[in-house]
């Protein structure tokens, strides 16, 4: 796998076209002879979990479109309504689903949303999961009039959201395609992607999402000469270029020791590996409570009085089997459930190689909650100075803090084979 392509430039008026194929259908490889055979090649989306099914391409079908020059992107393990899952939930579809196309040999840049659904939430966990670009379902102008572009720029205006017209279904005819590249010549140039399904005609049962075979080598056939007029073909990752990134699995491997605070070996109210911790001028007491997310304990600080300073529960920075060993440039995400009186939030601190201690950064304020509630914060990329690493959480008002159920990740970990 090559490491890294160059993005594509357009020239003015020039349009290129991306031929994409969803779903790892099995009927696709008729699409992709038939790409072949005119020096075309597409991107095609798969749901690694799918693969072998029934109607589905297997693996050993999907190595031979990537040896002939296809490329092969992600899809999420099993095609759900993204918005619909929780964060987590999201992050194990989309992360995992690259893992496992890495892992089989694939060099995976390219993702498109099942349904075209997102949001904030789900576009942020894809660059998360270390993808270069996602492809929506939509935003392209399907008329002669309207106010949408009739094609996406190069770069796009937002490479996490590359719009289309929708994906072509039974129902369009080949004049519609046509329009779209016409369209976009006609309009200055630009970037068209074309999203193709089920490869069949009829098809038994029907397909509201195909195209006739008939169809499409039409569509080829008229595509093809166009190059004499600017008018090429490209996969998704040869317009977007970029580095192959590592690979991102979900859930990260658990980098703290005693993450629940179940353990007390001396029974001093202090959990095993973590420390209380705080400075300045306040009034506070420490408590070693039954009132647990998960488990039997949980820790809680209450400030009753305070001038400048804070409290904190960190892991335990004079304890080198405690503290995790950093990598210089990698982001750790920081968990934890909690409810408080007040606003709290996460703080980082990192070990010198002189072995002092150095106060790193902190989270946004977390809202008040008056019953257990999942936190997270990503920290920023790790200085070169950082030897070891100590978090946890801080209140530094008047009021009650109760922690428990910690996590701390490298966003940046590579995964396993």
């Amino acid at each position: 796998m090559e490491p890294t392509t160059r993005a594509a430039a357009l020239l003015p008026g020039q349009v290129v076209v991306s031929l994409n194929f969803d779903d790892c259908l099995a009927s696709q490889l008729i699409a992709a002879s038939a790409l072949e055979a005119r020096g075309m090649r597409g991107t095609f989306f798969i749901n690694s979990s799918r693969l072998g099914q029934s109607g589905r391409l297997t693996l050993a079908q999907v190595r031979a479109l990537r040896d002939k020059g296809h490329e092969i992107g992600g899809h999420t393990l099993t095609h759900p309504h993204l918005t619909q899952l929780s964060a987590d939930a999201q992050r194990k579809e989309i992360c995992n689903d690259r893992v496992a196309l890495l892992n089989a040999g694939f060099r995976v840049t390219s993702f498109a949303y099942p349904f075209g659904d997102k949001d904030a939430t789900t576009r942020q966990i894809v660059i998360d999961c270390n993808y270069n670009s996602a492809r929506e379902s939509g935003g392209l102008r399907t008329t002669s009039t309207g106010s949408s572009p009739a094609a996406e720029p190069v770069p796009p205006a937002d490479k996490y959201a590359i719009r289309t017209h929708g994906s072509v279904q039974a129902t369009t005819p080949l004049t519609d395609l046509k329009n779209y590249v016409l369209r976009a010549e006609e309009s200055g140039g630009g970037w068209i992607p074309i999203v193709f399904h089920h490869i069949c005609g009829p098809c038994d049962p029907p397909q509201t999402y195909s195209i006739a075979p008939a169809t499409l080598t039409a569509f080829l056939d008229w595509l093809a000469p166009r190059a004499s007029r600017g008018t090429t073909v490209a996969t998704m990752d040869a317009i977007i270029g970029g580095v192959l990134k590592p690979p991102v699995s979900w859930p990260p491997a658990q980098l703290l020791k005693n993450p629940s605070l179940e353990a007390d070996s001396n029974g001093d109210g202090t959990p095993d590996c973590w420390q209380r911790g705080g400075f300045g001028n306040n009034t506070f007491t420490w408590t070693r409570t039954p009132d647990a997310h998960g488990g039997s304990w949980a820790q809680q600080v209450r400030i009753t009085q305070i001038t400048d300073g804070d409290r904190k529960l960190i892991t335990r920075q004079d304890d080198s089997s405690c503290t995790p060993t950093p990598v210089t440039g990698h982001h750790y995400r920081i968990t934890a459930w909690y409810k408080a009186t007040t606003q709290v939030r996460f703080k980082a601190y990192y070990r010198d190689s002189a072995g002092a201690w150095t106060y790193w950064s902190q989270g946004p304020l977390l809202p008040p909650k008056s019953s257990y509630t999942f936190a997270e914060w990503t920290t920023p990329a790790t200085p070169s100075a950082a030897k070891a690493l100590s978090v946890g959480l801080s209140i530094d008002q008047v009021g009650t803090l109760t922690m428990d159920d910690f996590t701390l990740a490298d966003m940046e970990a590579a995964a396993p084979a």
